[in-house]
């Protein structure tokens, strides 16, 4: 081979490798720069989640409002820092199993996931207002009863007539004893004040009419009836925000019960054989 032969195979050679170089160092350049790259919207990567810019904003915007001072770069960067190491700690303690294993961390989650069904929703006004038509008293204020109460002795039989004559009628005779109160119809808690509130527990859900009791109480028993129960109806406009929570209210848990139907039928689930 003559040298003029030699010197081109050899200039060749070279070149070749010099492609091979230079498309190795595009391909190394092209891994590190897609393994380091970070999402458009996003200031730091923990794992795979990112720590979002505008999260990071909000943060810093939220500590200058607090100081009432723009923040130096150095503080920014701390507090990039602190929501990275929130980030670390949160995934460790869903990795621990905390999340799961903690009773109170279960129900403080649950409780946020509902919260969270219905948030930011708004209010339909039609909707509330339909709520309210179709049960004014619901949103009324704390009833007011009209009761009568006696104190039988706790070593005689009480006669159920004579009971029913006294608490109905005020037809009160010996061995039974009227209980005064006032003229007005009372709330609950005055009744509870007034003849404790196994009296006012009794008288909650309590049907007109009725002998309640008896309730013993030292050397007496006390029995009740209910004469009546007054709500005053309220006008929408007086009630409108307690209507607009609870309609709220009942949406989440309509939307929670959507959720899990949905789960139930996606997510495997068996149980043992009931014992």
């Amino acid at each position: 081979m003559d040298a003029e032969a030699y010197w081109t195979r050899h200039r060749i050679a070279l070149a070749w490798a010099a492609v091979l170089l230079g498309s190795l160092i595009a391909a190394v350049t092209l891994y590190v720069d897609g393994r380091d790259a970070l999402p458009a919207d996003a200031v730091a990567m923990v794992g795979s989640q990112p720590i979002l810019r505008s999260q990071w904003l909000r943060a810093v915007q939220a500590v200058e409002a607090d100081r009432g001072a723009p923040l130096d770069a150095p503080a920014r960067r701390a507090i990039l820092q602190r929501l990275i190491d929130e980030e670390l700690l949160f995934q460790h303690a869903i990795d621990s199993g905390l999340a799961r294993n903690d009773p109170a961390l279960r129900k403080t989650l649950v409780a946020g996931l509902v919260d969270a069904t219905t948030a930011g929703a708004a209010v339909d006004e039609n909707d509330a207002r339909a709520l309210f038509e179709q049960d004014p008293a619901y949103f009324s204020a704390q009833a007011r009863l009209r009761i009568g109460a006696v104190l039988a002795p706790a070593d005689t039989a009480a006669d159920d007539a004579r009971l029913a004559a006294a608490l109905r009628d005020g037809d009160v005779r010996a061995p039974l004893r009227a209980i005064e109160l006032p003229a007005q119809a009372l709330t609950l808690p005055q009744i509870a004040q007034r003849l404790g509130g196994s009296a006012a527990e009794l008288l909650r859900t309590a049907e007109r009419g009725r002998v309640l009791g008896p309730l013993r109480g030292g050397d007496a028993r006390l029995y009740l009836m209910l004469h009546e129960r007054l709500a005053d109806m309220p006008r929408y406009d007086q009630v409108a925000d307690a209507v607009r929570t609870e309609l709220s209210r009942r949406q989440a848990e309509a939307a929670l019960e959507r959720l899990l139907v949905t789960l139930r039928s996606s997510t495997p689930v068996r149980t043992a054989d009931a014992p």
